[in-house]
């Protein structure tokens, strides 16, 4: 867009250039015809033709003239309408900067959200870790505690049927005519009446 400004600029200038050596040189050809008719009156004839000579190259130049002022007019206006294209372009390019900036602000707060998010997850998955490992560890304990208790309620059927034999064996050394095959350590008692397993 410079280099646009910088050459139309520079035409401006060659025809300001043009425009004033066309103007310098119809005053030369009006000095040279008012002197050419000063220096030949008695050639009156040539000096018309002259003169008619002189005045059509003169209106040629002030055509010129007119073509170049006309030139310089278009230029101006071109060079006013670039200037304010250049001051908007850059007004535009400002506020993409400015977006940018923001861009990059907002970037740089996403990254530092995410390190914080991914600091987060390394502490929930070293938390997890800890947790699965106790789990682990209670589901062991838990196992062990099933098989220990299960090793105690044999122990302790063990004992009971035990316990139960040397009542029984009691039993008949005080009274050993009673009959005591009708009791067993899985009969109950209900409403006073022993009621065998089923």
């Amino acid at each position: 867009m410079e280099k646009r400004m910088k050459e139309l600029e520079h035409d401006k200038e060659s025809l300001q250039s043009d425009f004033e050596a066309a103007q310098g040189s119809v005053e030369l050809m009006r000095g040279m015809a008012e002197k050419t008719r000063g220096e030949y009156l008695a050639q009156v004839q040539e000096t018309i033709k002259i003169e008619i000579l002189m005045g059509q190259a003169i209106n040629v130049l002030d055509c010129e003239v007119v073509e170049l002022r006309g030139k310089v007019t278009h230029l101006e206006v071109e060079t006013s309408s670039l200037r304010k294209l250049n001051s908007q372009l850059a007004g535009d390019l400002e506020s993409a900067r400015e977006t940018a900036t923001t861009g990059e602000k907002k970037l740089e707060e996403a990254v530092s959200k995410l390190s914080e998010a991914k600091g987060q997850l390394e502490e929930a998955a070293s938390s997890i870790a800890s947790l699965t490992t106790e789990k682990n560890a209670a589901e062991a304990s838990k196992q062990k505690l099933e098989v220990e208790n299960a090793d105690l309620m044999g122990v302790g059927a063990e004992a009971l049927a035990d316990g139960f034999e040397l009542a029984l064996e009691q039993i008949k050394c005080v009274l050993p005519d009673l009959d005591l095959s009708q009791f067993s350590i899985y009969h109950e008692v209900v409403d006073g009446k022993l009621i065998p397993p089923p």
